[in-house]
């Protein structure tokens, strides 16, 4: 086991902190509303959210095994409370921009990362969290467009 510097565990604390009380997971407690064609995509996304999650708990098992200590995980910011019960196509565009938001930050996160085993962890999540992106944006363009006539 190498010694992790403390700049390091500082920086996989706030990634760790800031995964956990993301948009993206904050939905899965939100329940958007669907219609019934929409529930198949709802089962995706709840699907995509879980595989999320396992990838944060992965994170936080290589801390663990790395003797870093976890992070305080706040509660989800107040203002989140406005995705409550909205629609699902109003929900899945807004994911889609904090999912970019989320990879631009890890990816300027990685720059920072020198040891080799922490970047693999970091890197580990950057992927998952880009092909969920990719199965975001899917889900936009499988819902059918509401007509203006």
């Amino acid at each position: 086991m190498t010694v992790i510097d403390s700049q390091t565990q500082m920086l996989l604390q706030d990634i760790l902190r800031r995964e956990r009380c993301s948009v993206l997971q904050y939905v899965a407690e939100a329940f958007p509303w669907t219609t019934s064609t929409e529930t198949k995509s709802l089962a995706s996304l709840q699907h995509l959210i879980a595989a999320e999650r396992e990838a944060m708990i992965g994170l936080w098992q290589y801390m663990l095994r790395q003797r870093i200590r976890l992070p305080y995980l706040p509660s989800y910011p107040a203002n989140f409370t406005t995705i409550n019960f909205l629609a699902f196509d109003y929900v899945v565009p807004m994911l889609i921009e904090h999912q970019r938001q989320s990879i631009a930050d890890l990816e300027r996160d990685l720059a920072a990362l020198k040891d080799p085993g922490v970047r693999a962890e970091i890197e580990k999540l950057l992927t998952v969290k880009r092909q969920h992106l990719l199965q975001l944006e899917a889900l936009v363009s499988s819902q059918p467009q509401a007509s203006l006539t």
